[in-house]
């Protein structure tokens, strides 16, 4: 059996493939072979990448086909179809999926699986927001971003929906079982992404494998946006480097500050309503998609374009820049 795993962005799948490539032995024995097709170069060079980004970058910078991947992906898979074979990248997930079905042309459809773990709409959103805001890819103001992408989204709810993309995949890929996932860490197995993607996958984690961790605190619109600034100025290698140290300042770390709550509000409920075949498919348990957001009193008045917003982003831009002249 071959899993394709897609991603979707944000949902922990650069951890995930960090942990399979860093345990690629003891996960052998567990019977998983992350498939080297993808990872490594088609002439053979330079070291396994953690993801398959390879096949991604090959299918957004050429028009050249894909037929290279799909014979090494076909010979690499025959030798190890007794196997449960991974290959994963969350640049899949909004890739060119009729390119990508190319690759796993030879591959019966009843030995592919595919699966994505959804996050919600509100919460890929700010973190997504958070991401371009870090790596200096955004350009005007928050507000300006937000109000245009929600005005997109509600002339086109396939932006977001679940649904949509699920249609895409099944016209790329006939006949294959598809498996979303819910990324809920409250309901993961052992509370995070690997224990969770493995006991799906039906592989089971070494011992010792995954040592108990925090999840990674969310930092805070205006850090993302800080760090941005140095990214556009120094380089988003030495932004990476600063993003690394732990802050001990309240103004880094935030969740639910990239949109207002009435934003919020609507954003789940609209698109929801566009993914209702898809929860009955998939969740039929569930009465809802996603459980409604608790928000705090704070979180409840938060507004973008108030002062206190404007402060916020002048501390930690004072705190990125000490650090950065620090080093």
């Amino acid at each position: 059996m071959l899993w394709l795993h897609l991603g979707m962005p944000k949902t922990g799948t650069t951890a995930l493939q960090g942990y399979v490539q860093q345990n690629k032995a003891q996960l052998a024995d567990a019977g998983l072979r992350y498939m080297e097709t993808g990872r490594r170069r088609n002439e053979g060079q330079g070291r396994l990448a953690i993801s398959h980004n390879i096949i991604a970058f090959h299918m957004n910078q050429t028009n050249q086909p894909m037929d290279a991947f799909r014979e090494a992906m076909a010979v690499e898979y025959e030798a190890h179809r007794d196997q449960t074979c991974l290959v994963s990248s969350e640049m899949f997930y909004n890739c060119d999926l009729s390119r990508l079905a190319q690759v796993f042309a030879e591959i019966p459809s009843r030995e592919l699986r595919i699966t994505y773990y959804c996050r919600r709409y509100s919460d890929f959103l700010e973190a997504d927001y958070k991401q371009r805001a870090k790596n200096g890819r955004l350009g005007g103001s928050a507000t300006d971003y937000v109000g245009n992408l929600l005005s997109r989204i509600k002339a086109d709810p396939g932006i977001y929906s679940f649904s949509a993309k699920l249609d895409r995949i099944r016209q790329a890929f006939p006949g294959v079982v598809i498996v979303p996932v819910l990324y809920d860490r409250s309901q993961m197995v052992q509370g995070n992404v690997v224990d969770d993607f493995m006991s799906r996958i039906g592989v089971s984690v070494p011992d010792g494998g995954v040592a108990e961790r925090p999840s990674n605190l969310s930092q805070s619109r205006a850090a993302s946006e800080a760090f941005g600034i140095v990214s556009r100025a120094l380089g988003r290698q030495e932004s990476r480097r600063l993003r690394r140290r732990v802050v001990d300042d309240p103004v880094m770390i935030r969740r639910y500050d990239v949109l207002e709550p009435q934003e919020r509000a609507w954003l789940d409920e609209f698109v929801a309503s566009h993914d209702v075949a898809f929860q009955q498919e998939f969740f039929p348990e569930r009465p809802q998609l996603f459980d409604p957001v608790e928000l705090s009193e704070e979180d409840q008045e938060f507004r973008r374009d108030v002062a206190q917003e404007y402060e916020a982003l002048r501390r930690a831009s004072e705190i990125v820049f000490r650090m950065a002249l620090e080093n």
